[in-house]
């Protein structure tokens, strides 16, 4: 008869762990993920309905599941475009070829100037 409770009380225990969540309760961990990991506040999230806290928790895990490391390869190959499409980049090519335009007319007028 013991065996037969304990096999029984077994199987309640069993069925209440494997018992999908509440929406009540998936609320309640989405808010409590979103305030320790996106940063809101229990009173941003109070007033929002399950399907906003949902769209926000959907948003946030998206950020964090495509997250590149930054000594990846990828993270490497666009910085080095972003150095060659700089602004900056073209600036300074720029002010080169006016320095070396200066130079070669001050060469030139020294040549003249030697004859």
């Amino acid at each position: 008869m013991n065996r037969r409770k304990k096999h029984f009380a077994k199987l309640r225990a069993e069925e209440i762990r494997t018992k999908l969540p509440t929406k009540a309760q998936k609320r309640n961990q989405m808010s409590t993920y979103l305030k320790n990991m996106a940063g809101f506040k229990h009173s941003q999230l109070k007033s929002k309905s399950y399907d906003e806290i949902q769209k926000l928790f959907d948003k946030e895990m998206k950020r964090v599941n495509t997250f590149v490391d930054m000594n990846s390869e990828v993270v490497k190959g666009s910085k080095t475009r972003t150095k060659e499409s700089s602004k900056r980049a073209g600036d300074e090519l720029e002010s080169d070829k006016s320095k070396k335009q200066k130079i070669d007319e001050h060469v030139e007028a020294e040549k003249n100037d030697d004859p």
